[in-house]
Order: C-alpha cells, then sequence, then structure tokens
C-alpha cells in the first residue's frame, strides 16, 4: 500500500500493548527477512523514528 509520498510504502501497522511492546507485520519481516532472535534497533532522525537490523547499522 502505497501513501501520497511514492517513496514510502506502508507494510503495516502494531499497537504498543499494555508492556510497551509490539508486533511486527508478516509483510514487513518477510520482506526484510528478520525472524526470531534478531537484534533491531530504533533509530531517530529527523523527528522520525525507524527500525533497523542492528547489523545495518
Amino acid at each position: 500500500m502505497a501513501s501520497k509520498d511514492s517513496k514510502r510504502d506502508i507494510l503495516g501497522m502494531t499497537t504498543i500493548t499494555s508492556k510497551f511492546q509490539v508486533t511486527i507485520p508478516k509483510k514487513l519481516r518477510d520482506k526484510h527477512n528478520l525472524n526470531e532472535g534478531d537484534n533491531i534497533a530504533f533509530v531517530e532522525e529527523s523527528g522520525k523514528v525507524y527500525l533497523v537490523k542492528s547489523n545495518e547499522i
């Protein structure tokens, strides 16, 4: 599902649980080969937060 900004592709949405956990949508996991045990990082840049595999930092 592409947004108005053609550079963005929304791969899913999730909800933060009461324990502040999130589920990574399957479409995103599949597209970026995210697997159980992978380390990820939350990176803030220009007021936006990105999720990246920690081996890509």
